[in-house]
């Protein structure tokens, strides 16, 4: 059986969601300031945060500019889930409020990030005001437009990187940056998906 006859009965067997992607990341923290002793002396630097964030790629950009992507979520599943130092950082599922910007070339340089705004509170009662991730290119190479993709960012493509948690109106911070950005599973299939389905076009 050729290529193409495996691809046909991968699309049979296995429907998938060709909007929904969900970003595996692993990044590592950098600093952390803790003033109202939040997070109990429990994450320090050097230790490993774990985590994904979804997104739906058809999402409409809700900005006008040419340059600049901002694509608004409100609904579950879509937002970002990590975990560090036995705590754990998410959107909340039922108040989700999670912006992912891609901004091309504008003004002189690229940039990819998201912001989780509303968040369930920790374990211990603390809020979480914010959680984010910023890369940044300054030389404006790395992106071609500010439409979302279905891949997961090339880190070696950017000079910036940096993960920020913070909350209790900046009671504590943790500041990072992502070693690894990979689709999960289901994503990467569905990228396999469309694969197949051109090749079938093209038989």
């Amino acid at each position: 059986m050729g290529v193409v006859g495996v691809c046909v009965l991968t699309l049979v067997a296995l429907p998938v969601q060709a909007e929904l992607v969900t970003i595996n990341i692993e990044g590592v923290v950098d600093t952390v300031e803790d003033d109202g002793y939040y997070l109990d002396g429990q994450i320090h630097i050097g230790d490993i945060i774990t985590g994904w964030y979804t997104y739906d790629t058809d999402t409409p950009d809700t900005n006008p500019s040419d340059n600049v992507g901002d694509y608004e979520h409100s609904t579950s599943p879509y937002g970002v889930h990590l975990t560090v130092g036995g705590f754990t950082f998410m959107t909340d599922p039922t108040n989700v409020d999670f912006l992912l910007e891609l901004v091309n070339d504008y003004p002189s340089g690229d940039s990819y990030l998201f912001h989780s705004y509303n968040n369930l509170d920790l374990g211990n009662g603390a809020s979480v005001d914010m959680i984010t991730w910023d890369l940044d290119d300054s030389t404006g190479g790395t992106l071609y437009s500010d439409d979302l993709s279905q891949t997961a960012p090339n880190l070696a493509s950017w000079d910036g990187n940096e993960l920020r948690i913070h909350g209790e109106r900046v009671g504590y911070l943790i500041d990072g940056h992502v070693t690894s950005a990979v689709p999960e599973p289901a994503t990467i299939l569905t990228l396999f998906v469309g694969a197949c389905m051109a090749l079938r076009k093209r038989s």
